[in-house]
């Protein structure tokens, strides 16, 4: 095998291992927060932040991403989170992350959930990551083929 079949290969099973890695990270987490306990919190700000990214053809892609900044209190602390829930909330459509945050207005308590072991670690909803992660990590497996079609070819 050629190190250029070898090299996509292995960037490949990479690309697989890292998103798959972060899709069931976000589900443990999302499952572990089910259980923490839970304190009043108080919405601070709540906004759309609109997020571009070029590729080398200069096309560019235009994400949004839902942003709560949220205060809660426990142990005789007040701490601060922005995490609205595990797994990448960004959406390519406005009206999409504006529907995450419409229960989060200013000034608005919802119930928010601490790791009890890491108070600072904090989110507002424990709904499991849609399969955004997955669909990545599918990409990987065209490198993979590539570089053995590359192997083949060589």
């Amino acid at each position: 095998m050629e190190y250029i079949g070898i090299g996509m290969v292995v960037l490949g099973l990479v690309w697989i291992g890292g998103f798959a890695w972060a899709h069931f990270r976000a589900i443990n987490k999302a499952k572990a927060a089910e259980s923490w306990p839970s304190v009043p919190g108080r919405v601070i700000s709540c906004e759309v932040r609109e997020e571009e990214s070029s590729d080398r053809e200069g096309n560019t892609s235009t994400w949004y991403n839902p942003v709560v900044t949220y205060a809660y209190s426990t142990g005789g602390r007040e701490l601060q989170g922005n995490r609205l829930r595990f797994g990448n909330p960004r959406s390519g459509s406005r009206r999409k992350a504006e529907e995450a945050i419409l229960p989060y207005g200013v000034g608005t308590t919802p119930a928010v959930r601490y790791n009890p072991e890491r108070p600072d670690e904090c989110v507002l909803e424990t709904r499991k990551p849609g399969p955004i992660y997955l669909v990545m990590a599918v990409f990987g497996l065209l490198f993979v083929a590539m570089g053995l079609f590359w192997d083949q070819m060589a």
